[in-house]
This record gives structure tokens, C-alpha cells and sequence, in this order.
């Protein structure tokens, strides 16, 4: 018998699981919610970015596979071979190759992906963390200036240490995790297949 791992559903899970807890957190007013939103709202966000592209990389190998309702030619599958075994370039790149591959159109320039250019940033962010002091002057930065027209921010935090501290949030799991759902279930459309995510069994709504 032979078994596919894939964690791109794990990954999600875990990412919803944070952000639920975020909001019990945020509801609850207790005097240690900020150190429990610095605990529990990167999770959502990296766990997040990590779903996203695991989706790409399993939605990949069930084209090679065959194991979906979208047939490949032989050319299409040494193509997506290719893509599989190569490992640079970010998650959106991958869908963009992925589609051209397929011979399919998605909007690469609308909302949903524009999140997930941004969630990538975010989660490369927490990746790669480089300390800052309260005054340096990131505000004009576009990672900054763009999650908060998107993400409820912290008050006291509109100014000093405003990025990443300022997007601990519940608003700020909760994006992170609907932009996933939203990607691959619009993606999953273009594409002709089915949505990894959209599994009844598992629930992913969130408040």
C-alpha cells in the first residue's frame, strides 16, 4: 500500500487553531494578551504562508500523479516534474508556473493575490526577523504601510514598533488564514480541479 504525505491541510489547521485562540485571547481583556497574541499571531501567519505553498506543491504533484480531474500531456508532466523538483522563487511564482504549465488563466493581479504577495512578505518577515529599536524608521517601508489598511492594529502601537508588533492581532491571524482559502479556492476554479480545503469534515470558519 502506498501512502502521499502532504501538510498543506495541517498547515492550515494549525494556522486556524492560533488564530481561534487569538481571539478568546483578544475577547477575554486579560492583562497578558499581548504576550499572547506575540505567541499565537505569528503562528497564524507563518503557518499561513507555509499552507499556501505546500497547496501549490501537492496541487503539482497531483497533476503528475493523475490523481485529479485535470489531464496533462506528456509534455505538460515533464514541465511540472521540473517545477516540483525546483525550489526557488516564491509560492505565487509557483502557482503563475504552474498555471502556465496547466494552460490555464487565473487573475494574478486581483485582491486575493495581492494578499498573498503580502502574506509571503510577512511570513519571509517572521522568517528572517532582524531587531529593531522603537524609533527606527520603517513606517514608510511597504510591508508597513500596506497591512495596516488591511489589519486592525494595536493602539498605543500606531507608531513605535508598529510593524510586526502593532499587526498582533486577531484581525491579523484571521487575514492571514482567509487569504489561503481564498487563493486556492479561486485557484482551484481556474484550474478546473478541486479546492484542497474544501474538505466538510474540516471546519476552517473563523469569527
Amino acid at each position: 500500500m502506498r501512502l502521499k504525505s502532504g501538510f498543506a491541510m495541517t498547515h492550515l489547521l494549525v494556522a486556524a487553531e492560533s488564530a481561534r485562540k487569538a481571539y478568546e485571547l483578544e475577547q477575554a481583556k486579560a492583562d497578558e494578551w499581548f504576550d499572547g497574541m506575540m505567541r499565537l499571531v505569528p503562528v497564524s501567519v507563518v503557518m499561513s504562508g507555509a499552507a499556501l505553498e505546500a497547496n501549490a506543491n501537492e496541487l503539482i504533484q497531483n497533476l503528475v500523479d493523475g490523481t485529479n480531474d485535470l489531464p496533462v500531456t506528456a509534455q505538460q508532466k515533464v514541465g511540472l516534474i521540473t517545477l516540483k523538483e525546483d525550489r526557488s522563487g516564491n509560492a505565487k511564482k509557483r502557482y503563475k508556473r504552474l498555471a502556465e504549465l496547466a494552460d490555464k488563466r487565473d487573475d494574478f493581479g486581483s485582491e486575493d493575490w495581492r494578499n498573498a504577495k503580502l502574506l509571503i512578505e510577512f511570513r519571509n518577515y517572521f522568517m528572517h526577523f532582524k531587531p529593531s529599536w522603537s524609533d527606527d524608521d520603517i513606517d514608510n517601508d511597504d510591508l508597513v504601510g500596506r497591512p495596516r489598511k488591511k489589519i486592525p492594529v494595536v493602539r498605543g502601537y500606531e507608531t513605535n514598533f508598529l510593524f510586526p508588533h502593532g499587526l498582533m492581532t486577531y484581525g491579523c491571524a484571521r487575514w492571514a488564514v482567509q487569504t489561503v482559502l481564498d487563493v486556492s479556492a479561486g485557484f482551484a476554479k481556474a484550474l478546473g480541479v478541486k479546492d484542497q480545503f474544501a474538505v466538510p469534515a474540516l471546519d476552517f470558519t473563523l469569527p
